[in-house]
């Protein structure tokens, strides 16, 4: 009898850091997912819609991609990088912020034209209970999921967050795009498991791993081989790190990682879009991750994606 798949919705701002491209990958080529839908998020969601669907269609998928919000609830999200990354950045022809991995051809692949917030509330209700919200982005779409349609707050199985960590001296980039839309889901009631940075920076390609996917055949591959090159050009970055990727994976391989509970939620003050302890929050704590096996990691997600 075989294993009944997982049903994912995965919320992407695929375009900035490649580990979204590469997330994507694992959920295509693992199999292992029923994935009902891609939603893309923040900054130019439509060229992130493009970009998503156009590397679908080189995996021979049909999952249909869905834009969502790319403004936070507050934050201003062209002030949110560093002044020497801001002076890099670009416009597109509707005056968005252009990815820096896009390349023209993507256009070509075609996303739906139903919102990502109203794709999830649906699909909620279509699946109550079933449905686990992969995010690797800001949460805007999944906030104002909640807010649109309290009613599905019971009906979500789970949230899969790369999100947040412990003991940063710094705020986690998903939570600081957004910080209200995290504190939000985070602060849901619904079951959240979290992914945090300080977990996911153990998982670096080496060399040897992306001189694997410079020999690969796959169309996917080279296409997302030259999205990285792209960022590596605009970031100054010479390696990529899985943080997205083990969200994923860890659905699936529930062993993987070491977990705990807490009860943390957002500081939305003096230090915003900080992870902080909240003692007094007793009935949703949160479980994230503590510790990742690095090797069984890597081994399983080259030996799928290759």
């Amino acid at each position: 009898m075989n294993k009944i798949k997982p049903k994912i919705i995965f919320d992407t701002d695929i375009g900035d850091d490649i580990d979204d491209a590469f997330a994507l990958l694992f959920l295509v080529e693992s199999k292992a997912f029923d994935v009902l839908g891609v939603t893309t998020v923040f900054r130019n969601t439509r060229q992130r819609a493009h970009m998503a669907k156009y590397l679908l269609e080189a995996l021979n998928s049909d999952i249909k991609v869905y834009a969502g919000c790319d403004y936070p609830l507050i934050s201003n999200p062209d002030k949110l990088n560093v002044e020497a990354i801001q002076k890099k950045e670009k416009k597109d022809r509707y005056g968005m912020y252009q990815l820096p991995q896009w390349s023209e051809e993507m256009e070509s692949a075609q996303f739906e034209k139903q919102h990502a917030v109203d794709f999830i509330i649906e699909q909620i209700h279509k699946y109550p209970h079933e449905v686990i919200l992969c995010g690797v982005g800001p949460l805007t779409n999944f906030a104002m999921a909640l807010r649109k349609d309290p009613t599905i707050v019971p009906l979500i199985k789970e949230f899969r967050l790369m999100s947040g960590g412990q003991n940063l001296n710094f705020a986690e980039w998903n939570v600081f795009c957004d910080p209200e839309a995290s504190y939000i889901v985070y602060n849901s009631n619904v079951k959240t498991i979290c992914i945090g940075i300080d977990t996911t920076c153990k998982l670096g390609l080496s060399k040897e791993d992306i001189d694997k996917l410079v020999h690969s055949q796959s169309k996917a591959i080279k296409i997302t081989y030259d999205m990285m090159m792209k960022w590596f050009a605009h970031y100054a970055f010479e390696a990529p790190v899985m943080h997205d990727p083990l969200a994923v994976v860890s659905i699936i391989k529930p062993n993987l990682c070491q977990y705990e509970e807490k009860p943390l939620t957002v500081d939305l003050s003096n230090r915003r879009g900080f992870i902080v302890q909240d003692d007094k929050k007793v009935h949703n704590k949160l479980t994230i991750s503590t510790d990742v096996n690095v090797r069984e990691f890597i081994n399983l997600f080259m030996s799928v994606i290759l």
